[in-house]
């Protein structure tokens, strides 16, 4: 529900085609003729409501941004799918007719199937195309358009559709398989060290996420807020008393979980450029390559703060820049005036973001930037270490230690040698328009540096904009 509030504050960042409600193991609606009792059920109607409150605060939202859709398209475009039980997807239901009818549409583009749940909708979706096409001329023709137009983000496996049918049926689906550390942006994130969690405290999301802020942010749920969800079990009601009673560990109003965002942060286009390759890292974490057709974020980058190698800090490392711009976005939802809220300025690179250099050779990079409110900015640039492909043949080693623990719930680490490189490249004025540094001279042809320039405005709430820069050695 919390990540649905956030998606509807950034759908202007996305063609949205589609809401499919669907079941996991963690909920489903049960069937009373077949014996099946409901659990966890929260019904269908919150998402209606949802929309109804985001129909209060649209006309603010479209005076900040372009892009954000009307309320009624959004009404339209919601289905409900397979929902009876765990990985139910024996019958068609409107929402996997709906998604059939969308992946045989003619649009060329990539269509980002975000898995909140299990994806047995999904899969059903699937099985209709086959059983309609697999003994007709068409059916390499259709599994060829398929293969190429889906990419499916899951968060978890939430039932076996996925292993059991989509796996063995569409093998050559492009599939983003996040089964970690979207836990570190939900449940988790308490374990963290407190330096990534300033902005998941209680005093500051009342303050600039939910008090004030208007309907749609009235509903976003925080620790003891006294929001009761009807069909949760009372055990995981943390909006009550009893459970900080029981839980000391929370303040009022701190953080409960978005584990389901960084499938559509994935998609922002804010300049890290994520989208083009799995492997580069950004809002929706960092993944590595299990084949041509399948990524995992069990990839490490190093984290300052515990001084250890965490496949959480892929994700853990933007939520500062997350939640500023989070905050931003509830500021539209009640702001009637572009001039009294924070916009994001604007960051691009004079010389490109995709060069070529020698090793040895010195680079110097020309940051452009603006603000379309005028304020003040502040540059910084930063060596994106992990992300290079010439640090990862350094490290290929301890890649395969650290994978034999994959199997870990929350965390995947590694303790730092004493005499580990971290970083080995130096920039000269990182915190200026300017940047200069040299190639190591150990690189070799087809490496890869990734640099990353950053601006910041100086609004009460600072906003963020990036560029990535990729050098590949000659």
């Amino acid at each position: 529900m919390n990540s649905m509030i956030r998606f509807m504050l950034y759908s202007n960042e996305v063609d949205l085609e589609g809401i499919v409600l669907t079941s996991s193991t963690y909920h489903f609606a049960g069937n009373e003729k077949k014996g099946i009792e409901p659990y966890r059920w929260t019904g269908t109607e919150w998402i209606y409501d949802f929309i109804d409150k985001y129909e209060q605060v649209y006309s603010n939202l479209k005076i900040h941004a372009d892009g954000y859709p009307a309320p009624d398209y959004l009404r339209n475009k919601t289905k409900i799918g397979n929902i009876t039980n765990v990985g139910a997807m024996e019958k068609k239901t409107e929402g996997s007719r709906f998604l059939k009818k969308l992946f045989l549409d003619n649009d060329p583009r990539k269509l980002y199937v975000q898995t909140w749940g299990g994806t047995n909708t999904t899969a059903r979706a699937l099985k209709s195309i086959e059983e309609e096409y697999k003994n007709t001329e068409r059916w390499k023709e259709i599994q060829k358009t398929i293969n190429q137009k889906l990419v499916i983000y899951i968060i978890l496996d939430q039932d076996d559709s996925y292993k059991n049918y989509i796996a063995k049926k569409w093998p050559e689906i492009q599939i983003i398989n996040d089964r970690s550390n979207f836990w570190h942006f939900a449940y988790a994130w308490k374990l963290h060290s407190p330096e990534v969690n300033r902005f998941l405290q209680g005093d500051w999301l009342y303050k600039n996420i939910k008090n004030n802020h208007g309907p749609l942010m009235e509903e976003y749920a925080l620790m003891g807020d006294g929001n009761y969800i009807e069909g949760e079990l009372f055990e995981e009601q943390r909006g009550t008393d009893k459970y900080l009673e029981k839980n000391p560990q929370y303040n009022r109003y701190d953080f409960i979980s978005e584990g389901d965002s960084p499938s559509f942060l994935y998609l922002v286009k804010n300049g890290l450029r994520s989208m083009e390759d799995p492997t580069y890292g950004g809002w929706g974490g960092r993944f590595s390559v299990v084949n041509e057709n399948l990524w995992k974020n069990d990839v490490l980058d190093y984290n300052p703060h515990s001084k250890r190698y965490e496949a959480e800090y892929t994700l853990m490392r933007w939520f500062d820049d997350l939640q500023r711009d989070f905050a931003a976005r509830a500021d539209w939802s009640v702001t009637d005036s572009y001039e009294k809220a924070n916009h994001h300025p604007e960051i691009s690179v004079k010389e490109g973001i995709d060069l070529k250099a020698d090793p040895g050779e010195t680079i110097t990079l020309h940051a452009v930037a603006e603000d379309p409110d005028d304020d003040h900015l502040s540059f910084n640039w930063w060596h994106y270490a992990e992300a290079d492909s010439y640090r990862e043949a350094k490290t290929e080693k301890n890649k395969k230690v650290y994978n034999r623990n994959s199997g870990l719930l929350f965390s995947i680490t590694r303790e730092v040698k004493e005499d580990e490189i971290i970083d080995n490249i130096e920039l000269q004025n990182e915190e200026t328009k300017t940047v200069s540094f040299t190639v190591p001279k150990g690189a070799e042809s087809g490496d890869t540096i990734h640099i990353i320039g950053e601006v910041i405005d100086d609004g009460e709430i600072k906003l963020k904009d990036y560029q990535r820069v990729i050098i590949t050695v000659r």
